[in-house]
């Protein structure tokens, strides 16, 4: 596409070409027109003069109007170059990214407010000035060869790098491609730079989190899960997957009703209904078939909520308590065996005690010295212990 410059050529050589012809036609015409007209050499003369001043009057006046309409055209040219300059102008300030352009040595020919912010310096300071005048000497150096890069390349290049700026090292994600001019020589390049080092921290953060979450989840002996509230997996952690013997994929996007005998799917369903219901946290025990056995476990089924109070999902914390109430119903029946021997024991020792008291009162009635001494144990209890009679 010809710019400027190569319309104002073009008007150049219309301009000379056009005196030439209208000179052509004027000397042959008008010198053959003399002769014609005029026999006598001394008006001959006369008349090729005053022709002489004529010439140059009508070329002057051409001259006059073709350059004047190229001055109009150039002028009109540089003004609309001028409003896009400012345009331009307008629209990198009203930026709040950094965007500046640069000529091939690397010498600023623009740099906006929002640059100007960064680097602690006036707009006045920075243009006509390159990297060197703004950052420490090795970001300088960096910053020209990958500028120098990008024209030699003549290619758009996208890339982070870390820059010194009046807040201290922030981190940028930067846009750079070469500047041409209408005949596709390349004059500079441009570069717009946006801040990103509060997303970098978010996302850093968001990274570490997600390092403990499946820190957590991966390690936990107990059986996680996260399930949406239509009751598709969410998240199914390692001991989850151990129970149905199937990779995570496996499992999300499933229901209970997919992976469980349809009586325990109902049951886990209407656990999860409740939570949903009532918003709050719950501890049941729930049959699990492990294997084709059923395992018992204690669930922590609670609502996962998002700001707005929005019921995300459903957790539930399962620990495997089989073998611990296993346990407890074996302590518990010896605990009620020894219970049942302990009162037979008691019951016989009340039975001798009570014999002793009939042995002590027939010696009585004989008048003879009871043989045993009964002392009562603890008040309230019926037992008591014997002593011999001395």
């Amino acid at each position: 596409m010809a710019g400027p410059a190569g319309a104002s050529r073009r008007e150049v050589v219309h301009i000379v070409l056009t005196y030439g012809l209208v000179s052509v036609v004027w000397i042959l015409l008008s010198d053959k027109a003399v002769e014609w007209m005029f026999a006598d050499p001394d008006r001959r003369t006369l008349v090729s003069v005053l022709k002489g001043w004529l010439f140059v009057a009508v070329t002057g006046g051409l001259l006059y109007g073709l350059v004047w309409r190229l001055l109009s055209r150039v002028e009109r040219a540089h003004e609309e170059q001028l409003r896009a300059l400012n345009l331009l102008a307008a629209v990198a300030d009203s930026s709040d990214d950094a965007i500046y352009a640069k000529d091939r040595e690397g010498r600023y020919l623009l740099f906006n407010r929002a640059a100007c912010r960064m680097v602690g310096k006036a707009v006045e300071d920075v243009l006509g000035r390159d990297d060197r005048a703004i950052f420490p000497a090795d970001q300088a150096e960096a910053l020209m060869m990958l500028g120098a890069r990008v024209m030699e390349a003549g290619q758009l290049e996208t890339h982070e790098k870390i820059l010194d700026t009046v807040e201290g090292p922030r981190i940028f994600l930067a846009t750079k491609g070469p500047l041409r001019n209408p005949q596709g020589t390349i004059y500079g390049m441009f570069g717009i730079s946006r801040d990103i080092t509060a997303r970098k921290r978010i996302e850093e953060a968001l990274q570490e989190r997600d390092l403990m979450f499946s820190a957590v989840t991966g390690y936990s002996p107990s059986a996680l899960s996260l399930k949406y509230p239509d009751g598709r997996y969410a998240l199914a952690n390692p001991n989850v997957q151990k129970i149905h013997r199937r990779r995570e994929d496996e499992i999300l996007g499933r229901t209970d009703f997919d992976l469980f005998p349809e009586e325990n799917a109902r049951i886990f369903r209407a656990n999860d209904e409740l939570v949903m219901q009532t918003r709050g946290c719950h501890s049941i025990e729930e049959l699990v078939p492990v294997d084709g056995q059923p395992r018992i476990y204690m669930s922590y089924i609670f609502p996962v909520l998002a700001k707005d109070g929005t019921l995300r999902y459903v957790c539930r914390i399962s620990l495997d308590i089989t073998d611990r109430k296993t346990a407890e119903s074996a302590l518990q029946a010896r605990n009620e065996e020894l219970e049942r021997f302990n009162r037979a024991m008691v019951g016989r020792e009340l039975d001798m005690i009570e014999l002793k008291r009939q042995i002590n009162v027939l010696s009585l009635e004989l008048g003879r010295e009871p043989p045993f001494q009964l002392i009562p144990l603890e008040s309230g209890a019926a037992r008591d212990a014997e002593a011999p009679v001395p």
